[in-house]
């Protein structure tokens, strides 16, 4: 009884760290301000796509990748300090 409850709990944990939340986009994303079916790419589904733009003073780095319906999904976002003049 006591190893079922402790693989219980350890599925829950791990299921916890694999769901991943939507990363909302951002003014200059590739996907700001669309429905999900307003920009459609003819790349292959799983191919992925890089987008770079400034955001707030801040250089943000977005990876997008492409859905079987060929719409985009951005699926990871970094941001680094931009440099001053």
């Amino acid at each position: 009884m006591k190893q079922l409850r402790l693989t219980l709990l350890c599925v829950i944990a791990l299921a916890g760290c694999t769901a991943t939340p939507d990363i909302e986009p951002l003014p200059g994303s590739l996907t700001y301000g669309e429905t999900a079916s307003s920009r459609k790419t003819q790349a292959a589904p799983g191919t992925k796509i890089q987008n770079r733009f400034l955001h707030q003073g801040r250089t943000v780095y977005e990876t997008y990748e492409v859905q079987p319906d060929h719409t985009y999904k951005l699926i990871r976002r970094s941001m680094v300090d931009s440099l001053g003049d």
